[in-house]
């Protein structure tokens, strides 16, 4: 989807009006303006994008960029939509939960099928440090297995239905 955004933006609060364009789409204009603000130290090349949840429940993602300017007619900012790749809501998913870097580390070998004891060799931790950050996990992800934190933070929002629950 193409949506050009060409009007100037206000900001009221927290959200962006102009336009009658959706909040979101709004956001990543912004975030774009500000990205290519001469003031900002950020790195010029770096195009903003934001994820959100689409009516559908779909998460979908939102990439803001520039046009060409052209004789007579300056630049306009463009935002493009489209389906976020799995690996992207796998990595929301997991940070809405909260967990530490050595917990998210731990998930992501638990995906893979692996053991406690390969994976306590592979982080050179004890197999009861990896049970403790498996009882942290489950806790915060209100999980009482590895099948059921592998499902909650890999499919439940990327691919909803595909384990039949």
């Amino acid at each position: 989807m193409y949506l050009p955004m060409s009007v100037p933006l206000e900001v009221s609060g927290l959200l962006f009006v102009g336009a009658g364009k959706p909040a979101v789409v709004l956001m990543a204009a912004g975030a774009l303006r500000r990205a290519l603000d001469p003031a900002a130290d950020g790195d010029q090349d770096l195009l903003p994008t934001v994820r959100m949840r689409g009516r559908s429940g779909r998460w979908l993602t939102l990439h803001a960029s520039l046009t060409e300017p052209t004789l007579g007619r300056p630049s306009e900012t463009v935002v493009v939509i489209s389906p976020s790749e799995p690996e992207e809501v796998v990595r929301l998913n997991i940070a809405s939960y909260g967990l530490s870097t050595r917990e998210e580390e731990i998930v992501k070998l638990v995906a893979r099928g692996r053991s406690t004891r390969e994976i306590s060799k592979s982080l050179y931790i004890s197999g009861h440090t990896v049970n403790n950050h498996l009882r942290s996990i489950f806790e915060k992800a209100n999980v009482n297995s590895r099948r059921e934190m592998v499902q909650r933070l890999f499919f439940e929002d990327v691919m909803p239905g595909v384990l039949g629950d």
